[in-house]
């Protein structure tokens, strides 16, 4: 390429301040994918020469070729699908739908290429890590349909195609109609009362008015933050029902057609393959053996769950009662909350004025240290998309191991809500990187003119819950890239190290040192702990029940897909069946289109979203192994270390829990550490 943009640093941080969308990245793509294209031919003659003359094929000839030829396009593309997700606008999404096609075409031309399979076939070597990504390799190769005719394949591009169009379109029009929705408080729409609005926490209505919270108007949107807050704090039912219904409305005309396209695409693609419906499929790739063995799970921790949420919800419904207020499912956070603080004498508003992100930080940080041996310092010269985006470098003995971004407020105009973490570089030896790097993205509240970022325990356990996915994607010791930090692990698997972070939260050492007062430096008081630890299992029947919904939906419409049609049942019938099933309470709304909104089961969740109470198991399974000999912490951290976050795919997961826990996962400790046994 003869003129080098700011997209193309491939072996270093890529220079986000100097990035133009339309400047750079239009030509940058084309130029990639044509070099990727011609590289690809030239790869696979000289391989198939090898074949035909039964040439020695070694892992390098391979693996490490085919990532030399693959990682520019796939540095670059990375970065514009995480500016999407951070920092949206319409040159991203154009140069995303120009470039789509090209880009799955180039995939299943190496996923699905017999030279590769066969030359894989006939490697030769002792290497461990080498024969894990081989076995890897060709299951899924074999899973992706290498082995069929091509006209087959053919169909099968084109439906991978079509779902990835029909994917990003969902994910598009999530975030138009969440930023498109604005609901203003103000004495115009309230018949001239907002008196209701100052038992608002103060920290809520600065979110809704930076500049006068005192007197508002307040604008209220379908981000998580801005809503969940208005839910749990507006006294006034008539606002709350307005905004509950758009809320579980939220995209749901439009997104309707793409999810039956959706599910539709991967039921075509699962016969394809071979299997009765896509979640066997889907399957074939995780720990769990079979949906009836996860159902088997979900019905037996529904059991107990389920009267637990009951007797929940009975309590809310009467304190309402005694507050003179019949209960409608936009009254549930509202009065859910009123209890808790009275429970447990201690409101959201004083919690959080001793948790400033950056004390909570300073303690992550710290535990790291404690626990895993490393040193966290930030880096003030990296360049990134937002000026509140900061840059942390990750040392070991005085070396650099890792690096990471760390994205924490929310922009509901450009920015995804939610929060997760994604790679921008993994650790490959083949591309001489040793120095894996992370995206960490979060959606709490910015500071306001007068006071820091102060975090709601939910945020705390957010922010605590994506580090953890991001220690295993930098503290991985394996250097295969295929294997390495978390890829390749089994997805019934990945949420075990981000679970079990969360459980440092409460922590009574940790809160001692995290939770200090943003103004007076004052330590939580003893009370306020003992409260918010007490309190960590309010609703957790309701909770679990919520999980095992959403779990029970999922596989219910992969599982069943044809057989619903057939039947001539709507994906909100199956919704609203599961939501009677598995809620407390019955009432169920024409507006509820929560599917419509629900990314996780549509991409990478699909037929998986039982994952997260599958590795909640072996998470409070692994913590229990720290509460079990805490004096020795420091030692368990160094196996676990060693284990579950160095490891990463380069053994199946259940080995890996084994080798740190000396035995299967046991339900135990999860119904333990929520109250359920």
């Amino acid at each position: 390429m003869s003129v080098m943009t700011p997209l193309l640093t491939l072996n270093a941080l890529p220079l986000f301040n100097q990035i133009n969308i339309e400047l750079h990245a239009f030509s940058a793509m084309r130029n990639l994918i044509d070099n990727q294209n011609t590289n690809i031919d030239l790869f696979l003659e000289s391989l198939n020469s090898k074949l035909i003359n039964n040439e020695k094929i070694e892992y390098k000839d391979v693996f490490d070729k085919m990532d030399e030829i693959e990682h520019p396009l796939s540095y670059v593309s990375g970065i514009i699908y995480h500016l999407a997700s951070v920092n949206d606008s319409e040159k991203i999404r154009e140069v995303k739908e120009q470039y789509r096609e090209e880009i799955i075409e180039l995939n299943k031309k190496t996923s699905q290429s017999k030279i590769i399979y066969n030359a894989m076939k006939k490697i030769r070597t002792t290497d461990e890590n080498e024969l894990r990504v081989i076995d890897i390799s060709l299951k899924s190769m074999e899973k992706g349909g290498v082995n069929l005719e091509d006209s087959i394949k053919d169909k099968l591009k084109e439906i991978h195609m079509t779902l990835s169009k029909k994917s990003t379109k969902f994910s598009e029009n999530l975030i138009d109609a969440t930023k498109d929705y604005k609901y203003v408080v103000n004495k115009e729409t309230n018949n001239g009362n907002t008196e209701f609005m100052k038992k608002v926490p103060l920290w809520a209505r600065e979110m809704w008015n930076k500049e006068d919270p005192e007197n508002g108007p307040w604008t209220i949107t379908l981000g998580r933050p801005s809503i969940s807050a208005a839910l749990r704090f507006i006294h006034n039912q008539d606002i709350r029902k307005t905004l509950y219904l758009k809320y579980i409305s939220t995209a749901g005309d439009i997104n309707e057609p793409l999810i039956n396209e959706m599910l539709d695409l991967r039921y075509q693609e699962s016969q394809i393959l071979g299997f009765n419906n896509y979640a066997e499929l889907s399957l074939s790739f995780k720990m769990a053996p079979n949906v009836e063995t996860i159902l088997n799970l979900l019905d037996d921790l529904q059991k107990v769950a389920l009267p637990k949420a009951k007797e929940e919800f009975e309590e809310i419904h009467k304190y309402a009662e005694n507050n003179n207020e019949k209960i409608e499912p936009w009254d549930i956070a509202f009065w859910s909350e009123r209890l808790k603080e009275d429970k447990f004498n201690m409101k959201e508003e004083e919690l959080k004025p001793y948790f400033s992100l950056e004390n909570v930080l300073k303690e992550l940080f710290r535990l790291s240290n404690d626990i895993f041996g490393i040193t966290i310092t930030q880096q003030t010269c990296v360049e990134t998309w937002h000026e509140d985006v900061r840059f942390y470098d990750v040392f070991e003995n005085g070396k650099l191991v890792a690096g990471f971004y760390l994205d924490p407020y929310v922009r509901e105009e450009t920015k995804k809500s939610g929060a997760w973490m994604n790679s921008c570089v993994d650790k490959n030896k083949a591309l001489k990187h040793d120095v894996p790097i992370a995206y960490l993205i979060c959606n709490g509240t910015p500071p306001s003119k007068d006071k820091p970022s102060l975090m709601s325990f939910s945020d705390v356990e957010t922010l605590f819950h994506e580090y953890g996915h991001g220690l295993q994607h930098m503290l991985t010791k394996i250097d295969n890239g295929e294997i390495s930090g978390i890829n390749s692990i089994e997805w019934d698997a990945v949420e075990l190290p981000s679970q079990f972070m969360e459980n440092w939260c409460y922590n009574k050492q940790t809160l001692d040192r995290m939770a200090l007062h943003y103004e007076t430096g004052e330590k939580l008081p003893q009370q306020m702990y003992e409260s918010l630890v007490m309190q960590k299992n309010y609703g957790a029947g309701m909770a679990m029940m919520r999980q095992i919904s959403f779990s029970k939906i999922d596989l219910y419409l992969y599982n069943n897909w044809k057989s619903i049609k057939e039947s001539g049942e709507s994906i909100w019938d199956i919704q609203n069946k599961y939501f009677q099933e598995c809620t407390p309470y019955k009432t169920i709304f024409p507006e509820d289109k929560f599917l419509a909104s629900f990314s996780h089961i549509f991409s990478g969740y699909a037929a998986g979203y039982y994952s997260y109470k599958w590795a909640e198991i072996m998470s409070a399974d692994c913590f229990e192994a720290f509460e079990e000999n805490m004096e020795n912490y420091k030692e368990k951290g160094l196996e676990f270390r060693n284990s579950i976050l160095a490891l990463g795919g380069s053994k199946p997961a259940m080995e890996v829990f084994k080798m740190f826990r000396g035995r299967e996962p046991k339900v135990d400790a999860l119904l333990k550490h929520n109250q359920l046994a």
